[in-house]
């Protein structure tokens, strides 16, 4: 991730590096971070706090925090981290970072959890109870045909030297297994083989340790006194078929876990004829900033002056605009091409920094911007199959998605963005919108109705 800039940007430079797509971490959260709740209409973000805040010691419940990529459910995520770590021990886990997002199991989730619960013990100098370990993996090994020598050889020089030369062994074992399950096919499928033909037993050991460890937290650190938060995030990467596999096959899986777990979701997920609401409760939906005036009969919207000013502010906050921009219309088109999503209003306005710098220009002109949004324009039209330009021009008219394969694959591609508050609908991203075989199919449709 790059560095941000000290100060506002006065440099297309220092503007191009403001404007990286990454979650603001740290204290770039409190020099850049812009409350949008009230121009998304929603709750959901506060939700999950209140929801954290209800819960007593001893007491674990799964939240579900869903929203498209980029919508910047991960800046607020670690805003949660923040507010809770006086009451919780958090364990911040990106999930592309640990397990194969592409072929994800829940199984793969489990093992990971243990390790960073693990791994978070050792930091703090504390262990699990030594019979319930011995237990664990001593039934771990015989299932997985490892031994501590096989083991050992596997710990790289490297990560021995990270902790210090004193890693725990199971963190060992975890970490060898999950670098088996991320690498070749036929060893993942052995090992997921393995580990469901006695998935009571994998539970029942895991939640001992879990709740051992809870213990052992909250008797050397009381201030801790609701025990570990795990936040799964960058979860909502996952593929359609995945996600449908982990949220609606094995949500009972996820849920069975004796420790507060927040998972993030593909928004497809909500979309599917399955009821999400039924496997977990009602999920915490992140929506687009709205920055339309919503008129369910037209395909044109005309644009909502308090959203405009709020997705402004995002670029505000980081860049000088006066030092940057011929004109405060060139950042207004910007925000106007992003739809409200986070990472592409902050994606094509790196874009046109780069453009202008790479045009020798002192400041980003018109001619910058509009070639930056033609190359998102671009990147969309290459991937969107001809046949669906027509369904994604009813989605236009009807502000909403079709309830199927294709209106999931529409919101996880990012061709159609949801919106929310007191009415749900959608709208097609106006990248997407701005290609002249949408505006075919469109006036196909009109003439055709």
């Amino acid at each position: 991730m790059a560095s941000f800039p000290p100060n506002r940007a006065t440099t297309l430079k220092a503007a191009f590096r403001a404007c990286d797509v990454g979650p603001l971490v740290g204290a770039d959260i409190e020099r850049y971070y812009v409350d949008l709740s009230e121009v998304r209409n929603t709750e959901a973000i506060e939700s999950v706090n209140t929801q954290l805040e209800f819960l007593e010691p001893a007491e674990f419940c799964s939240i579900l925090f869903t929203g498209h990529r980029g919508c910047g459910k991960s800046t607020e995520l670690r805003k949660i981290q923040k507010r809770w770590e006086v009451k919780y021990k958090v364990i911040y886990i990106e999930a592309d970072a640990e397990i194969d997002i592409l072929d994800a199991e829940y199984t793969d989730l489990y093992l990971v959890i243990l390790k960073k619960v693990a791994d978070e013990l050792n930091k703090l100098n504390l262990k699990f109870d030594a019979q319930l370990l011995h237990n664990f993996e001593t039934w771990f090994k015989e299932i997985t045909q490892e031994t501590e020598q096989t083991v050992e050889r596997s710990v790289s020089i490297s990560a021995s030297g990270e902790a210090g030369g004193q890693i725990p062994f199971i963190s060992k074992l975890l970490g060898k297994i999950q670098a088996q399950i991320k690498g070749a096919d036929k060893q993942k499928q052995i090992i997921r083989q393995l580990l469901q033909k006695d998935i009571g037993r994998l539970q029942a050991d895991i939640n001992l340790l879990l709740g051992d460890a809870f213990v052992k937290l909250r008797q050397k650190y009381p201030e801790y006194e609701k025990g570990f938060l795990i936040i799964f995030d960058n979860l909502d990467r996952v593929p359609p078929n995945v996600a449908n596999h982990l949220f609606f096959d094995y949500s009972e899986q996820l849920q069975s876990l004796h420790c507060t777990i927040v998972l993030t979701a593909p928004i497809s997920v909500v979309y599917s004829e399955k009821n999400l609401s039924n496997a977990f409760d009602t999920p915490n939906i992140v929506p687009m900033v709205n920055i339309y005036k919503l008129e369910r009969q037209r395909c044109d919207l005309e644009y909502n002056d308090v959203g405009i000013k709020a997705v402004a502010s995002l670029i505000e906050q980081r860049v000088d605009i006066d030092a940057v921009f011929e004109s405060r219309q060139d950042l207004l088109e910007l925000v106007k091409a992003s739809g409200g999503h986070v990472r592409q209003l902050m994606r094509i306005t790196a874009k046109a920094f780069l453009t202008a710098a790479t045009r020798k220009h002192n400041q980003v002109t018109t001619d910058d911007v509009t070639y930056a949004i033609k190359q998102e324009q671009f990147n969309f039209e290459r991937s969107i199959p001809t046949e669906l330009y027509s369904e994604l021009a009813q989605v236009c008219l009807t502000k909403d998605v079709p309830k199927d394969e294709i209106g999931r694959l529409m919101l996880f591609s990012l061709w159609v963005f949801e919106y929310n508050g007191k009415t749900r609908w959608n709208y097609i991203n106006p990248t997407v919108r701005q290609s002249n075989a949408f505006q075919e199919a469109l006036q196909f449709i009109r003439a055709n109705p």
